[in-house]
């Protein structure tokens, strides 16, 4: 079930990928989670951790970044999904929502149906989406933040041509 019509549309998710973007002037690469929107447009979650990126590229089968041998809680959870599958029944989707002005951290919630009582969660982005992955649930965005992230990255955009 699709979070609830309000003022703000929610843009489905459609897919997720979860990479490593180079880091300019000497500095190390930035771990990121792209999410490819309904609507053709994208909302990137920058700075997420690392274990997340891995466990991401792992639940798709896809390269993981190595830190040696040892492995994250993240990726643990990926490989034993099949018995924390009780959790899963009970995920219903993952909002992207929220986004705090004075932090400039976003915010997501979660939605669990335990038998007609609803449980909503507010969590870290990445470790929500990490989540909605696992248990292969929706995930939602909204267009107020994708249009304010766009707005952004033109202003930055823009400020960088200028200083050249």
């Amino acid at each position: 079930m699709p979070p609830p019509k309000d003022a703000d549309v929610m843009l489905e998710a459609r897919h997720v990928t979860a990479m490593l973007l180079p880091g300019g002037a000497g500095l190390p690469p930035v771990p990121v989670i792209v999410l490819e929107l309904e609507d053709g447009r994208e909302f990137t979650l920058y700075n997420v951790p690392y274990d997340i990126v891995r466990a991401v590229n792992r639940l798709q089968s896809k390269e993981s970044y190595g830190f040696g041998d040892r492995e994250s809680v993240f990726e643990i959870v990926v490989d034993m999904r099949d018995s924390i599958a009780g959790l899963g029944r009970l995920l219903e989707y993952v909002v992207i929502d929220e986004m705090d002005y004075t932090t400039s951290l976003y915010t997501a919630k979660a939605r669990f149906n335990l038998g007609g009582i609803y449980m909503t969660r507010r969590m870290i982005p990445s470790h929500a989406v990490f989540l909605a992955l696992l248990f292969s649930k929706p995930i939602y965005v909204s267009k107020r933040l994708v249009d304010q992230q766009e707005a952004f990255s033109r202003q930055q955009y823009e400020e960088e041509v200028e200083e050249e």
